[in-house]
């Protein structure tokens, strides 16, 4: 009996939708939320690839004859058999990625590869291909890329600069042609920077030739109005300043990150945030000479979790209200980190003379070791202390919780509540334990104009009500 033909149509359409789908959950490793990633995992000898693995777990030559595929993603490409769907879904890989090197990059670290890298972008951004388009930085490649703008917006909703090898500064400031930023990102929306590559930005020469004197040096990383993106698995060494900059970008994720300069290393700062809001940064190391991550004025709803910091200062609030100007930071919360060897834990700074207020901040499940700084508020930062201020104005400090602390600090002062003259209201510390390193000491705790509550603390509160 034959079979109609409309019949033979239906079940090999039924046939072709039940077919596996590569792409979802059978590819899926890691959950939305990250919470078993292992940021220690990540180091600076060791390559990962997009999804955080080591290179080192999957060596050359690991897939067998059985699985290996041509370039079209056809399983025993000799007999010419292979799955339709991977066939369409490698060929749109191919279509939708960007590939530096096709756009005369050298990837030896001495040729500059700054034209070829804007040329790759300039075609991405450009074009009108679905899905996301991906501009890939290839492995085993060192870039040299002097100052440049990556700048939108782009064509496609989804944007994947993806850096597997490893980009490079110049070790001449001389060369340098924006000594405010290296790598910039304007304004592009949906953007994702990953890879399991790595950034070097030769801050080593800048530190020299400044010295302990305020000069002018480049951002390794900023990122301004690109809402909604997704910096993640990339180690960031040796930032001539700050390591990133977050301005003015809501709605972000960062994680996944190793950032290390020398603990002598002048302002590098890991992350630096300003004038965003709803920016979660989780499940990095940060290692630095400066803040590991420092909250500016204009920020609002951040929530930082599972930071390991140290060396560096620690995780701030401000400064703010330089030269009196108007500050506002709220609805900041900071859970499950650890500091070590920090020269402060979590501290909240303001000028004196300044104006606006930091509010709504939690941090909770803290730990410390060998910290000098455990818990402070210092509301008397300024540079000179000759200058001129007017101490009757302050930035307010309101609706702040320590919960869930314990460590050690290297000196005998572990918690400072350092206020102004209009004092700090609503300061809540709730089972905290620090305890001194030094020997036969106990821990203190220093307050002024600090009005809250305290219960179960090591050491006690004076200045709070219990």
């Amino acid at each position: 009996m034959e079979v109609p033909l409309t019949a033979t149509v239906l079940v090999l359409t039924l046939w072709l939708i039940t077919l596996p789908n590569s792409s979802c959950s059978a590819r899926r490793v890691v959950p939305d939320d990250f919470d078993l990633f292992d940021y220690g995992a990540v180091h600076h000898n060791t390559q990962t690839n997009d999804e955080g693995f080591s290179q080192e777990a999957f060596p050359e030559g690991w897939e067998t004859e059985s699985t290996k595929r041509d370039s079209f993603n056809r399983v025993n490409a000799q007999t010419e058999e292979y799955d339709p769907q991977a066939f369409l879904e490698a060929w749109e890989a191919k279509t939708n990625t960007f590939n530096v090197v096709d756009y005369g990059a050298v990837g030896n670290g001495q040729v500059d590869d700054t034209k070829a890298f804007l040329k790759a972008w300039g075609a991405m951004c450009a074009s009108s291909t679905q899905g996301t388009l991906t501009l890939l930085v290839p492995k085993g490649k060192r870039f040299l890329l002097n100052a440049v703008a990556f700048e939108g917006p782009c064509r496609a909703s989804k944007v994947n600069f993806q850096i597997q090898g490893s980009i490079v500064a110049p070790n001449n400031i001389g060369s340098w042609t924006n000594k405010e930023m290296w790598i910039h990102f304007s304004n592009v929306q949906g953007l994702s920077v990953n890879g399991g590559g790595r950034i070097d930005g030769n801050g080593a020469v800048w530190w020299k030739a400044c010295g302990s004197k305020s000069c002018q040096r480049p951002t390794a990383l900023h990122f301004n109005e690109c809402h909604g993106f997704q910096l993640s698995r990339l180690a960031i060494f040796n930032s001539p300043k700050n390591h990133i900059s977050i301005c003015s970008c809501n709605d972000s994720r960062v994680f996944g990150l190793l950032i290390w300069a020398p603990k002598d290393s002048p302002n590098t700062d890991g992350i630096d945030i300003s004038r965003s809001t709803r920016v979660a940064i989780q499940s990095s190391h940060i290692a630095t000479g400066d803040d590991c991550i420092a909250i500016n004025s204009g920020s609002s709803y951040i929530k930082i979790r599972d930071i390991k910091c140290g060396p560096g200062h620690g995780i701030s609030i401000g400064s703010l209200g330089q030269h009196g100007e108007y500050s506002q930071v709220e609805e900041v919360q900071v859970s499950n980190c650890s500091f070590k060897g920090t020269t402060n834990g979590v501290r909240i700074k303001t000028w004196e003379g300044g104006l606006g207020y930091a509010r709504k901040i939690t941090f909770e499940g803290i730990t410390f070791e060998d910290t000098r700084n455990p818990i402070i508020i210092d509301q008397h930062y300024f540079d000179n202390p000759n200058s001129a201020m007017d101490i009757s104005k302050s930035v307010q400090v309101s609706d702040v919780t320590y919960r869930n602390i314990n460590g050690t600090c290297t000196d005998e002062k572990a918690i400072t509540l350092a206020c102004a003259g209009g004092g700090c209201t609503n300061i809540v510390i709730d089972n905290v334990s620090i305890k001194s390193d030094l020997p036969n000491k106990r821990s203190y705790a220093y307050c002024d104009n600090a009005h809250g509550t305290s219960s179960f603390s090591l050491p006690s509160v004076p200045c709070l009500s219990h």
